[in-house]
C-alpha cells in the first residue's frame, strides 16, 4: 500500500529552445524507467517512480506525499542533455522553455478530495540559486468542484524560463529541475494508481 494523495498526471517534460539547433532535453519514459528522477533534493537512487501506460503513452507517476517539492532530476555531468540545456538557458532565459503534459483522473475521488490541487516547477543550482514558479496564477490548478467532478483533466504547460521568473546564474556546474505538487487533501493510504498519483506521460515529457 502506498501513501498517496490525489492524481496529477504529467505526461511530458521537455527542456528546449526556440531554435531547433539549440540544446534540448526530453524525458518520455518510453524505456520503462524514470530517466533519472528522484526525491526532492536527492539523486536518482533516492526514489524510483512507477512508469505506467495510459492511453498508449508512458507516464511517470509522482505519488504525492506532502513534500511540496515532489520529484526532480539533477545533473552535474557536462555530457548530460539536461546539463547542456540548463547551462544554455542560463544565458538566454527568454529563449528556453519548460514544457510538460499533465493528465489528472478524478474518478472516485468524491468526498475528501480537498479544495484545491496545484502544480508548479522549481530550479536550483550548485551555488545555491533557487527559484520556483508557484505564484498567482499557478501553472495549473483544480478547484473543489473540479476535484469532485469525476472527470479527466489533461493539457500542456509551456513557459519560458523568463516567464517563470527563473534567472539562472551563468557558468553553473550543477542543476536541479523539479515539480511542485500541493493540495488540501492530506496524503492517505491508497491502492489505486488511477486516483492517487501525478503522472508524466511520454512525448514530449520535460523540455528546457
Amino acid at each position: 500500500m502506498h501513501y498517496l494523495s490525489r492524481v496529477i498526471a504529467i505526461a511530458a517534460l521537455v527542456l528546449s529552445a526556440a531554435v531547433a539547433t539549440a540544446q534540448s532535453a526530453t524525458y518520455d519514459f518510453e524505456g520503462g524507467t524514470d530517466q533519472g528522477f528522484g526525491h526532492k533534493f536527492g539523486d536518482d537512487a533516492s526514489e524510483a517512480f512507477p512508469i505506467v501506460n495510459v492511453g498508449g503513452s508512458n507516464r511517470m507517476q509522482v505519488l504525492r506525499n506532502g513534500d511540496f517539492q515532489e520529484a526532480e532530476r539533477t545533473t552535474n555531468n557536462p555530457a548530460d542533455a539536461m546539463y547542456q540545456a540548463m547551462l544554455a538557458a542560463s544565458t538566454n532565459e527568454a529563449g528556453y522553455q519548460i514544457t510538460y503534459d499533465y493528465y489528472i483522473d478524478t474518478a472516485g475521488w468524491g468526498a475528501g478530495a480537498g479544495s484545491f490541487l496545484q502544480v508548479g516547477t522549481y530550479v536550483n543550482t550548485g551555488t545555491g540559486y533557487y527559484a520556483q514558479n508557484f505564484g498567482t496564477p499557478k501553472e495549473f490548478e483544480l478547484n473543489s468542484t473540479q476535484l469532485t467532478s469525476g472527470q479527466v483533466f489533461s493539457g500542456t504547460i509551456s513557459q519560458t524560463f523568463a516567464q517563470k521568473g527563473f534567472d539562472l546564474p551563468p557558468g553553473e556546474n550543477f542543476f536541479r529541475l523539479g515539480l511542485i505538487v500541493t493540495a488540501t487533501a492530506p496524503p492517505r493510504p491508497c491502492t489505486s494508481t488511477t486516483s492517487a498519483s501525478a503522472q508524466f506521460p511520454s512525448p514530449p515529457r520535460w523540455r528546457c
